[in-house]
């Protein structure tokens, strides 16, 4: 019942006068391309590393700022975590909630700085190491 329902459409050309046209203008035909059996090129730019058809993440510089505000985040959930914690032992004190967040959000600050360090360091690393390879194969 409901395929006796669709539509059928057809595509309709018609000329400047208004006349319907059986075969599509000459200017809206376009000659086919030609393909000589080569890859087309990337749009990608060159400086970007490809794995399995992604471009590869370019990690930024570490700093402060950045692991400050994620240790902001993570101190906001870690607040809620400890004062629900508490509150099925039958304890709502909000103070205490907050002053384990506040040294874990401390704490996570340096962490999460020195995990940004080490990330751009081995990116950093490995991006050396590519350019001294694909500069020995050239030689």
């Amino acid at each position: 019942m409901q395929k006796e329902r669709r539509h059928q459409y057809e595509t309709v050309w018609v000329d400047a006068e208004g006349n319907e046209l059986e075969e599509p203008p000459e200017d809206l035909v376009a000659a086919p391309e030609k393909r000589d059996g080569a890859r087309p090129k990337s749009k990608a730019k060159a400086s970007q590393q490809q794995r399995g058809g992604r471009a590869i993440r370019v990690p930024p510089p570490p700093s402060w700022q950045r692991a400050a505000k994620r240790a902001l985040i993570i101190g906001a959930v870690i607040f809620v975590f400890i004062y629900l914690v508490g509150s099925r032992n039958g304890g709502h004190n909000i103070a205490s909630a907050l002053l384990l967040a506040v040294v874990y959000t401390a704490l996570f600050i340096p962490f999460q700085y020195v995990l940004d360090r080490f990330a751009y360091n081995r990116w950093q690393r490995r991006a050396d190491a590519q350019a001294a390879g694909r500069a020995a194969k050239k030689r």
